[in-house]
Formats: C-alpha cells, structure tokens, sequence
C-alpha cells in the first residue's frame, strides 16, 4: 500500500517562494475550500500529478505551472512510504529538476528521464498517469471518468488495479525479444545464403582444380608416352646404326693391309721403274756410243748387240712388270678407295650413333622428369592447393551445420515464445485474471451504486463493456442517464477499484481526493448517501473534498483547509 504523508511546493501555480506544505495522512476526511483561482486545485490535484508523474491533472501547459510573478525555481516535492521503504520525489522547473530519494538517499540516475520515470511508476508506485487518477482522483475538469474511457484505456487502469500489468510489460519485452529472434534468423539465413554460395564457390573451385590436375596429368602421361616413343625409336635406330658400324669396322679390317700392300707395291714400282730406267739408258748408251766413254774401247757390233738383246729383254720384262704392278697398285688403290668410303660412312654412322645416344639420353632424363611429377600428382591429397581448399571446405561446411544448429536453437525459441506470447496476450492469463475478478466488481459497484440510492443492476464484460438495467426500464448505457446518476457511477466505480486494489495490495493507496463532486451533479440525498459511504471507508484511507459549497458541508469533515489569496499568491489560511 501506499501511504502519502505530504506534498511540498513553491513558486508552484499561483502559490509564490514561501512555500506550502499539506500534510495528507493526519485527518480522515479533509474539506478543502476557496473562492475560484485561489489556489485548490494547484494546491492538491495539479502538485501531487506533477510531482508524480510530470504533468499536471489539469489541462495545462508545463510552463504554466511556474509562478507567473517569479517565473523561477517552480519546486514540488511528494512525501510517501511504501511498507517499511520512505520515498520523497523532487521535481522542479527552471531549473529542471527530477530526482527519487528512497529512504532519504538519491536513486541512481544513469538512466535518461524517460527511463527513470519509467522506473517509478512500474518498480514503486505500480501505477501510471491514467490508473493513479481513476483510483486517487474524482474530478468534474479535466477528469475522464472510466465509463469514458476507451475500451484500451479501460483495461490499462483494470490491469494496474489488479497488478497484472506485468504480464503487458512482459509481452512488450517478448515481442521485443522474438522481434529480435526474427532478426536474428533473417540473419542467419542471410549466413545460409552466403555460406551456400560460399560453398558453392569453393566446390566448383575443387573440381576446376581437379579437373585441371586430372588435365595435366594426362598430358603428362601422353607427353611420357610420345617421349617413350621417341626413346624406343631411337633405340631401334641405335641398334641399325651399331650393327651398320659393326659391319662397316668388320670390313675397314682390310684396309690397313691393303695399304701396306700398296706401299710394297708402290717401292716394287719405284724398283721397277729404276730398273727400268737404268735399262733404257744402258741401252741408249749402247745404242748412241760405239766405244766405250771411260775406256775409249770400240764396242764390236756383237758384243753391242748381245748386250742389247739382253737389256731390252730385261727391259721388256721391266715394262711387263711395270704394267702388272701399275694393275696390282690401281686394283689395290680400288679397294682403299672404297675402304676410305666405307670409312667416311663409319664416321658418319659414327656420328649418327653418338647423336642418337645423346637424344636417348637427353630423352631418358625427360621421361624421368615426367614420371616423377606424374608420381607426384598421382594422388589428390599430394596436390596442397586441392589439399588447402578442401580443407577450407570443410570449414565452411562445419559452420554451416553449425549456423543451421543454431537456426533450430532460435526456431525452437520463437516458438516457445510464441507460445508464451499466447500466454500474455489479453486474451491469455489476464483475460483469466479478470474473469476471475469481473464477478467481485460489478458486485462491488452494485453495492456502492446500492448504497448511494442508485438501484440499478450494473454488469461490465470481458470487453468492459457496460450492460446497467434498471426496473421496469430496459437495458440503458452510461451516457443514457443523467449527470447526477453518471457521477453516482463514476463514484461506484472509484470506490470499487479503490476496494479491489485494497484486496490485491496493487494501486491500494491511503489518499482519495474528490474535486467539486458535491457542487455539481450530487443532489443533497446523493451527498448524504456519499457521507455515509465514507463513514465506512477504511480507516487508513484519508479523503479531500474540494468544494465550493463548504457551509454546507464543514460540519461533515474532521478538517478544513481553506486557500485564500492575498495580492498575487494564494496560501492556506
């Protein structure tokens, strides 16, 4: 419950910088009284609604609540204690002032304004704006009563009565939380997609590369085999050129003896040849000289001719000799020059077999080269770019399964939300609540409607839609009966909400003020009817009447306050 002690103000309305202090929780029931513009309302309504909550009860504008004279320093502090806990708010203008004391200590203000007044009306006073003036306030300006209200308006102040706004709050801070589950999936669909193409990217950039290895390595592999070719070839090549060698070396056998033959032929014809020689001379000397030139002996024709029969013989068998050793010398200078061809053609073939070698060879390297790059790609785990990338492949897959893991985690919530959701809706656990209660209070506000003279039969719905019946009438609406009739209602209703907070310990507070409700639409039997109603209120409850018809009613009341104004400030006289 809670339970004002007192408001404080100054420079506050009409009031000036003395300030002005109404204690609310010494007197039952208090008659507050005055001419109009000197002060009531400010006083009670206006302070304790701006203190509270940061606006007046009134239509006002905030800059109007400063004093007009002082136009400075407008204070308000509200004084009130929630079981053992005491509390005081400040709340100023010019300069702007809002602080919270609890058990005269400054309540952190980290939090902006907004936030901070947030904080009082759910976590101390459990009431806001429209609640605290349904169940505190009955005033006849600016006050809507509750039958005016709209349907959504109705059920913020029967929720704040029952003190199930929490489940409001607690659907408002759901649906901010499965809005952010639906985010949160959205983004992690958005991770799907990207990851998928990331994939996807990834595994096309596998194949290519497999695709580009399987590619070379049969290139490698045609390339080795045109290269095996070319080897086997020029082996087959090789061993023509070998056996060609052979064959030609086996025949250049003869050669050297064919030459050394030639060169005794060629002496035997130089012998030959001298011989030969010296024959024709001999017989040129014997046939030009008829004595001898060393001698001077006459050669005799007999002896001449002896000698020349016999030098021409010698010299005839030197030109057969000749003849037949020239024969020897051509056939054996035939065989040489063939054997020096075959020799050129062994050089040759010489070449040839050294040239094949070295392409065997030079080839032989080249197939080794191919077959040891080819043993290096024979299998893919070889290859570390195919070898890299599938293992960033399975990266990418661990946190896909990861990314859609956590995506059934956050469905499973949303749908467990969903279903809390269901729970705080209005037509969940609170519709449940106030069915529970609908019961209580229409018999509550039959019995205050009873008490005041009022014999009708009131019924509001799950809706808070009213069905009132009255004898022999049919079934009217609120704004069918008269002023007088809607303020007995309007009363029926405080006092009925008032009776549930009580019973719930929700908005149940010690303080009604009543604003000029005897002065307009309360005839004299309503009023004496409402006097008893308040006879019977709790003892813990503390009235304030504001009236301008305080010689009728002073006699009513415990205490009076009247406010008087004395040149340009009200004060209480």
């Amino acid at each position: 419950m809670i339970r004002f002690h007192k408001v404080r103000f100054r420079n506050f309305g009409s009031f000036g910088n003395n300030g002005t202090e109404i204690h609310l929780d010494r007197h039952r029931t208090t008659l507050v009284s005055g001419m109009n513009g000197h002060g009531k309302s400010f006083a009670l309504l206006d302070s304790i609604t701006f203190g509270l909550f940061g606006k007046p009860f009134r239509k006002i504008n905030i800059p109007q609540l400063i004093n007009s004279i002082n136009e400075k320093d407008c204070y308000v502090e509200v004084y009130f204690s929630i079981g053992d806990d005491e509390y005081c708010v400040h709340r100023g203008i010019k300069p702007k002032i809002f602080e919270i004391y609890k058990n005269e200590e400054l309540i952190d203000q980290n939090a902006k304004a907004k936030d901070y007044q947030r904080m009082l009306e759910e976590n101390i006073l459990k009431m806001n704006y429209k609640s605290f003036t349904q169940v505190v306030i009955l005033g006849s300006s600016s006050f809507v009563p509750f039958m005016q209200l709209t349907a959504a308006d109705r059920r913020d102040v029967i929720e704040d009565v029952l003190d199930i706004q929490v489940f409001s709050n607690m659907n408002t801070v759901l649906k901010s939380r499965a809005s952010l589950k639906k985010d949160e999936i959205k983004e992690l669909d958005n991770d799907l997609t990207l990851n998928k193409d990331r994939i996807s990217v990834v595994e096309n950039h596998v194949e290519k590369l497999i695709q580009a290895n399987e590619t070379k390595i049969k290139s490698l592999e045609d390339e080795l085999s045109v290269t095996d070719g070319l080897i086997e070839k020029e082996e087959q090549k090789l061993s023509g050129l070998l056996k060609e060698q052979e064959k030609l070396l086996e025949q250049m056998k003869e050669l050297e003896s064919l030459k050394e033959k030639l060169n005794k032929y060629q002496n035997m014809q130089r012998l030959i040849t001298n011989s030969l020689n010296k024959s024709i001379e001999r017989i040129s000397f014997f046939e030009d000289n008829e004595s001898c030139p060393t001698c001077t002996q006459t050669i005799h024709d007999e002896t001449k001719e002896g000698v020349l029969e016999k030098l021409q013989s010698k010299k005839d068998e030197f030109e057969t000799a000749s003849k037949d050793i020239e024969v020897q010398i051509e056939n054996v200078q035939t065989k040489i020059d063939d054997l020096t061809q075959i020799s050129r053609k062994s050089s040759e073939c010489h070449s040839k077999i050294m040239d094949s070698k070295s392409g065997i060879e030079s080839s032989r390297k080249y197939a080794k080269k191919l077959t040891e790059e080819l043993k290096s790609m024979s299998t893919e785990e070889n290859d570390s770019s195919i070898d890299e990338t599938r293992k960033n492949l399975e990266v990418l897959n661990s946190e896909r399964q990861t990314l859609i893991e956590k995506k059934e985690e956050l469905r499973e919530e949303g749908v467990l939300l969903g279903c809390v959701g269901n729970l705080l809706k209005d037509t969940g656990i609170k519709s449940k609540i106030i069915r529970h209660y609908l019961p209580l209070m229409n018999k509550l506000i039959n019995k205050f409607l009873a008490d005041m003279g009022f014999f009708a039969q009131f019924h509001l719905d799950e809706n808070f839609n009213e069905t009132i019946k009255s004898r022999f009438r049919d079934a009217f609406s609120y704004m069918s009966f008269s002023e007088g009739e809607k303020m007995r209602i309007d009363l029926a209703l405080l006092l009925a909400w008032r009776e549930i907070a009580r019973l719930k310990n929700s908005a149940n507070t010690n303080l009604l003020i009543l604003d000029e409700v005897f002065d307009s639409s309360l005839d004299s039997v309503g009023t004496e009817e409402f006097m008893k109603l308040m006879s019977i209120l709790s003892a813990n409850t503390h009235v304030f009447v504001i009236s301008h018809k305080s010689d009728q009613l002073v006699d009513k009341f415990e205490n009076q306050i009247t406010f008087v104004k004395s040149g340009n400030f009200s004060k209480v006289s």
